[in-house]
């Protein structure tokens, strides 16, 4: 007999909540095609108090997803090619996982690459007590809340982004070889994307990955996207997710952002586990 998942929406629309479900032993068909409207209606959805090995993880995800490799600045638990590990712990002396000592603004995963990402998952396994929290803004929301001019002007731009720019601002480059350098090139998106399934149109980027806008130098270009997230990133505008162990979260890269909360909880252990899936074909 299939779950029968209950959807709640979230904290002003931005994304829904999901209980009475087990992502551990969800079955093709009809729940996870459930799962994977609601994700694309809701953007995000909210899995609580689920209990998820590697091998859950990739079950899950690959049932909707084609399952990304790790890039060249990621750890990924033993066993486990596509589980990527983000933490702050140190064991004997090395860190088990990677976690940026910037902090990332306001993006969507992927947008410096030419391939297509769909959804990235995040589950909780370490959480510290205060800090660490992540934010969503949802693309559809978004684009509405800009003034009808400048949702207009949005709805015309492109934007640039750089791989290689973001990293060296994040300072991995100097850790990567002349032949992994090489493998990055500048990758040209509209600012305002419609969704596949929904038909809607979502307003999604990533300001520190941006090298440039239409017509805009660089630092037009920064002070241009700031504009756009002081209208989207207003405090009814998002969802501040405060982390518990076992929670997956699950959100669609082709109309949703986040971001990172300040990384202030160098004392505490902190480490989630993440997939991140590719749309298919």
């Amino acid at each position: 007999m299939d779950q029968i998942m209950r959807v709640q929406k979230l904290h002003n629309e931005v994304g829904a909540l999901c209980s009475d479900i087990n992502c551990q032993t969800v079955r093709d068909g009809s729940e996870i095609n459930r799962i994977y409207q609601a994700l694309c209606h809701h953007g995000l959805l909210v899995f609580p108090a689920q209990e998820l090995g590697g091998a859950d993880l990739t079950n899950f995800m690959s049932k909707f997803n084609t399952l990304r490799p790790r890039t060249v600045i990621e750890k990924t638990l033993e066993g486990f090619p596509h589980v990527v590990i983000l933490s702050n712990i140190k064991e004997n002396s090395e860190a088990i996982g990677h976690q940026p000592a910037k902090d990332i603004e306001w993006h969507f995963d992927g947008s410096g690459v030419e391939t297509k990402h769909l959804a990235t998952c995040l589950y909780g396994v370490e959480i510290p007590k205060q800090g660490g929290d992540t934010l969503f803004a949802n693309g559809y929301l978004s684009l509405n809340a800009l003034p009808p001019a400048l949702s207009k002007q949005v709805k015309s731009l492109s934007i640039t982004y750089s791989r290689l720019y973001l990293y060296e601002r994040l300072g991995y480059a100097k850790k990567l070889s002349t032949e992994e350098l090489a493998q990055f090139s500048d990758v040209t998106k509209p600012l305002v994307v419609t969704h596949p399934v929904t038909q809607r149109e979502a307003l999604v980027f990533s300001i520190e990955e941006c090298k440039c806008i239409d017509g805009m130098n660089e630092s037009q270009s920064y002070e241009f996207l700031s504009q756009l997230l002081e209208f989207i990133t207003a405090e009814n505008q998002i969802y501040r997710h405060q982390w518990s162990v076992g929670d997956l979260l699950v959100w669609d890269n082709r109309c949703m952002m986040h971001t990172p909360t300040e990384y202030n909880y160098a004392t505490q252990r902190r480490r989630l586990h993440r997939v991140i899936g590719l749309e298919p074909g």
